[in-house]
């Protein structure tokens, strides 16, 4: 009888097999993108408010961004944004001690997190809705009432030098940090904090830090959760009303401009790969362009395995652990970059591999079925960056932060459905470059089957850690 049963079941299978329908020729309805609308308005000490209600969980959750961020630290002292950003959360606030904000948050489960980027200052809180009192007076006195407590700002700085001393660990850190100081030359995101500049931030620097940018004119709050309009709105009175303003608005940092020597910068590091980064200053993040360059470069490098660069490096020539392309936007201007990892003895290879890809497209560009393809990925993946309440309103929070229209999802969208093959091989011919190129090579070159030089003139970077 279990004989019978099995063949039964497996002549079921054969049939479901034989009608069953490939999945290439597969088709789905459009994904519609109707995301909520936040609610906004403008507090009477001048700081920005979106929210959302979401009552899907007993959940409240805030983002806050800060004008201000690393491209405002003085040159001397590099790091001191970011070293504020922490101590913030570190250093104790209001009438707690560092201990008593930790024992606090975490007897409530609760979540706050704050931190320093290129552009901007942010805070992350999450707490439940019946805990939200308690931690929003917390959050409240962090932003207003930081105690920068004097043995956490010393250990903070202590930590910071240590990771200094530790830089030169990682490879892929080493290449990556060549090639940022490298290609935005003589602008703000090319500097990272050094022992020297570490050294010179005092708490007294820490101190004026948080007096001058954090404000809340110079500041948008997005929170989302299970609370009413009405309720949100008492909340950040209560909590939020009596920051006042510093009256100091930071100067826009001017855009980069391409001032970094092409040729080769060589980091010496023992090991048994090679690490490669090249790349040049491309676009920034209000481009035009960058919806037709997201979707032609998904289809060159950033589409994980159904790229060419993986197909071909990886999967065919089997000459990469891993290798693609980037293209950041950033406001102050973008870069479009390559990289790969692979053993030392394929080296050149790779790297003359990867030129000749990027060289096709540029020639020829890109198939209308690679290009339909990449369109429908890459929308694909847009809509699903808004999929909840908090996604939207933090996205709405940086819309306006970044100086875009309130509707830029929208128009977004619409851009990607709008690109053309034309639009795709046109920027390809436009933006990319294998010539006026920096190129970062990272490994031992006594193993590499091509030496740097090769690839244009060197410069040797020191891996001396001042």
């Amino acid at each position: 009888m279990k004989k019978v049963i099995l063949f039964g079941a497996f002549i079921m299978m054969l049939a479901v097999s034989a009608s069953a329908v490939n999945p290439r020729d597969m088709t789905f309805s459009e994904i519609e993108f109707d995301a909520p609308e936040p609610e906004r308005w403008v507090a009477d000490n001048g700081m920005v408010i979106f929210f959302l209600e979401d009552h899907q969980l007993p959940v409240l959750i805030a983002h806050v961004v800060i004008r201000g961020g690393e491209v405002y630290d003085p040159e001397d002292k590099v790091g001191l944004a970011s070293i504020t950003a922490s101590l913030i959360r570190s250093g104790g606030a209001g009438e707690r001690t560092p201990e008593q904000v930790d024992a606090d948050l975490d007897f409530v489960g609760a979540g706050i997190s704050s931190s320093a980027a290129d552009e901007g200052l942010t805070f992350d809180v999450r707490a439940l809705r019946k805990d939200v009192d308690q931690v929003f007076s917390i959050f409240a006195d962090m932003l207003i009432d930081p105690k920068f407590d004097s043995a956490k700002t010393a250990l903070e700085i202590s930590n910071r030098k240590d990771r200094i001393l530790r830089q030169n660990d990682d490879p892929g850190s080493i290449t990556r940090r060549v090639y940022y100081q490298t290609v935005f030359t003589g602008h703000p995101y090319g500097r990272y904090a050094t022992l020297a500049t570490t050294d010179k931030i005092s708490r007294a620097d820490i101190i004026a830090q948080h007096a001058k940018f954090y404000s809340p004119d110079n500041c948008i709050l997005a929170i989302s959760g299970d609370m009413s309009s009405d309720e949100a709105h008492a909340l950040i009175d209560k909590y939020l009303g009596a920051w006042k303003s510093s009256g100091f608005k930071p100067e826009p940092v001017p855009q980069a401009i391409p001032q970094f020597k092409p040729g080769v910068y060589y980091a010496e590091k023992e090991m048994n790969q090679a690490h490669i980064r090249f790349g040049h200053l491309c676009m920034d993040d209000k481009n035009p362009d960058r919806y037709a360059m997201e979707i032609m470069n998904f289809v060159l490098g950033s589409g994980g395995f159904s790229s060419r660069l993986t197909k071909q490096v990886r999967t065919t020539a089997g000459l990469a652990y891993g290798v693609g392309s980037y293209n950041y936007l950033r406001p102050l201007m973008g870069t479009y970059f390559g990289y790969c990892v692979t053993r030392p003895d394929a080296m050149g290879q790779a790297t003359k591999m990867m030129f000749d890809i990027i060289d096709e497209v540029k020639k020829n560009g890109i198939t209308a079925e690679e290009m339909e393809i990449a369109r429908d990925a890459t929308i694909n993946s847009f809509i699903f960056n808004y999929d909840t309440p908090a996604q939207v309103v933090i996205s709405k929070a940086y819309m306006e932060y970044n100086g875009f229209p309130l509707d830029q999802m929208e128009r977004a969208l619409v851009n990607y459905k709008a690109a053309t093959l034309e639009d795709c091989n046109r920027v390809a011919r436009e933006y990319l470059d294998t010539e006026n190129i920096v190129i970062i090579f990272t490994g031992n070159k006594e193993l590499f089957d091509m030496q740097p030089e090769e690839f244009g003139p060197v410069t040797n970077v020191s891996m001396e850690i001042k």
